[in-house]
């Protein structure tokens, strides 16, 4: 079996540090604190503000813990010493301060959730998750603790609870990107759960040959990947989509010849599948069959208009059909869609010169050059950094 049996169910450990930032902390103290303190609270609490800015959680510390001597149950400044100890990383202190809070007030606005963050850091999901619906029962709209509701559920294995908890949030905020990354963790474990139960209960069946292949394919194991979809088109010759998705492991692994025969099998079943013709098209495109070419690009396009990589074969296809015009027009959406696109600016380059504007184009030979030298130096930066890491795993070992 070639699904990976580790299910992956959590995101990496979250560093949960500078959540002071999160908290607008109360600038008025009460009188009477004022009059016990031997230094004004006010003062005190914006010195540790100004150290919370600087990064100081320790200094931070210190002041809250001097002003809880004159009020040690003052829930404000209690919640503040219990988010500078997170960011700290004293997460058990932290949670024992947000527990004084919530002995005198259980709903306490905030605290729930911030204590479900400590426990989250802790590992203790069944405590983050008590935390977290404690705080939604006083507050359901509070995204913090609904994204660490999600995590908890999502560490625990309860997957599909995560994903609507977190496609909720999304649905709200479809900018948030650690929403977004923690949907494709638990999409894929997801995936994989359900791969691995198939394979368990249906061992020999043409969709677990299918998973199989698709695995193999991920991992650019073609060979055994084409094997698997041979299986599962001799099991089930009617499979859905099974020409197209060999073809497209043929295309992947160069083999073209193989490619476009299932490529054109898969289009005979749908002839509008705009991958299918986009890697015929691309396959006509080497061959110089120009004309064959454009006619599937066009079907493609309308599907990926901003896909860039169209519009530069469409303007190679014109560019060899003699047809100048729309090969400029065709290169020139490339480049407005991928302005760094390498290969388009040297085929203009050609181009302009065959068109006799020279001025135009040496302005794309430069161009060309000056993304060959960046992408050289980023791959001699990549290397080196590679060796850097080699070279300290050793000396560390």
């Amino acid at each position: 079996m070639t699904l990976n049996s580790s299910l992956g169910r959590q995101a990496p450990r979250k560093l949960v540090l500078l959540l002071a930032s999160i908290l607008s902390l109360s600038a008025a103290i009460r009188p009477a604190l004022a009059r016990s303190s031997p230094q004004a609270p006010d003062a005190l609490l914006a010195q540790a503000a100004e150290l919370r800015r600087a990064k100081d959680f320790a200094g931070a510390e210190r002041i809250y813990r001097q002003v809880l001597l004159a009020a040690p149950d003052d829930p404000e400044v209690l919640k503040a010493l219990g988010v500078v100890c997170q960011a700290e990383g004293k997460y058990t202190d932290s949670v024992e301060t947000f527990q004084q809070i919530l002995k005198r007030a259980p709903l306490y606005p905030g605290v729930n959730a911030l204590l479900g963050v400590s426990y989250y850091a802790l590992n203790n999901f069944p405590k983050t998750i008590e935390a977290a619906q404690k705080e939604l029962a006083g507050n359901p709209r509070d995204r913090q603790a609904r994204y660490y509701l999600a995590l908890a559920l999502s560490a625990s294995g309860r997957l599909f609870e995560a994903i609507q908890k977190l496609e909720t949030l999304l649905a709200e905020d479809p900018q948030d990107a650690a929403v977004l990354y923690q949907l494709v963790v638990d999409y894929r474990a997801a995936t994989q759960q359900a791969g691995e139960r198939l394979a368990k209960l249906h061992p020999d069946s043409e969709f677990t040959h299918a998973i199989n292949a698709e695995v193999y394919a991920d991992n650019q194991r073609f060979n055994e990947a084409i094997l698997e979809f041979k299986e599962v088109l001799r099991k089930s010759p009617e499979f859905p989509g099974i020409h197209f998705a060999l073809g497209q492991v043929y295309w992947r692994k160069k083999d073209t010849e193989n490619a476009l025969e299932q490529l054109n099998l898969a289009l005979q079943e749908d002839p509008k599948q705009p991958l299918a013709n986009y890697y015929v098209a691309d396959i006509l495109t080497d061959r110089k069959d120009y004309q064959q070419a454009i006619a599937h690009l066009r079907i493609t396009i309308p599907a990926y208009p901003e896909m860039a990589q169209l519009y530069f074969l469409l303007g190679k296809c014109y560019a060899g059909t003699g047809e100048s015009q729309q090969a400029l027009e065709a290169f020139n959406k490339a480049l407005r869609l991928d302005p760094n696109y390498k290969e388009v600016h040297y085929q203009l380059y050609g181009l302009y010169a065959r068109l006799g504007k020279s001025q135009k184009s040496q302005a794309h030979l430069q161009i060309f050059e000056k993304l060959t030298r960046q992408g050289q130096d980023k791959d001699k930066r990549l290397l080196r950094e590679s060796y850097q890491r080699q070279a300290e795993s050793k000396s560390n070992n």
